[in-house]
């Protein structure tokens, strides 16, 4: 996971037979980024540092089963390389064709943040929180809320925005998730005003990826979200 704030992640899903759908030029505008196409429904994965992208980049590789000891070392400057994968939700098979898992400190959300968002246009919005640092996650919250606000034709494109609160197997016994989202009563207000106004879904939910408890439902119901009708 990052140094310093967050992994920006890129997953375009589609079912087995649209695997061999052709790469579009947005790959070319992500070279930099944890990037896959497969049939032209997308979602990106956003959060600040250490709340568990690159474990669900793991997660994924081994078919959602539990993650054990996974412990990974921060992510370098310039990104780490990810080997291309498949992996399946549910009925639905992904074929990942990661370029790089890439840190996004502060100083990258109004560039490589922007740019992500503009480039993949995507149906989805996966944001990852845990029960730590929540003025800095609230910070990361807010800007990705506000980007959605500031660029109106790309946000047209969404259909839903899933919060997970990650890591329950740590916090679990100490707190619970009513309490966790205290910290985010005004971010729940812009975010169901937002919903309204521009259209999607959205949705709070916690688990751990790293034992897999409540994650791939969560993925699954996430995924059926952005998937047209006739492919559920």
């Amino acid at each position: 996971m990052a140094n310093v704030l967050d992994t920006v992640i890129t997953i375009v899903i589609g079912t087995i037979s649209g695997v061999a759908k052709a790469v579009t030029t947005t790959v070319n505008v992500l070279q930099d980024f944890f990037y896959v196409k497969v049939s032209g429904v997308s979602f990106i994965v956003l959060g600040a540092r250490q709340t568990g992208k690159t474990t669900l980049i793991d997660w994924l590789k081994h078919n959602m089963s539990a993650n054990g000891d996974f412990n990974p070392d921060p992510t370098a400057a310039g990104g780490d390389v990810v080997p291309e994968f498949t992996t399946k939700v549910g009925e639905t098979y992904m074929k990942l064709k990661p370029n790089r898992d890439v840190g996004g400190e502060y100083a990258m959300w109004e560039t490589d943040w922007v740019e992500l968002f503009r480039g993949a246009r995507p149906n989805g919005i996966l944001f990852m929180i845990d029960h730590t640092d929540p003025f800095i996650q609230k910070d990361a919250l807010n800007f990705v809320l506000q980007m959605i606000d500031d660029e109106p034709v790309v946000a047209k494109s969404l259909k839903a925005f899933y919060i997970l609160v990650n890591k329950s197997d740590l916090w679990g016994d100490e707190t619970n998730l009513d309490d966790i989202l205290q910290h985010y009563k005004n971010e729940q207000k812009r975010l169901k005003s937002q919903a309204e106004r521009v259209g999607y879904k959205w949705e709070i939910e916690e688990g751990s990826i790293m034992i897999n408890r409540g994650v791939t439902e969560f993925m699954k119901k996430f995924i059926n979200t952005l998937r047209p009708a006739g492919e559920k």
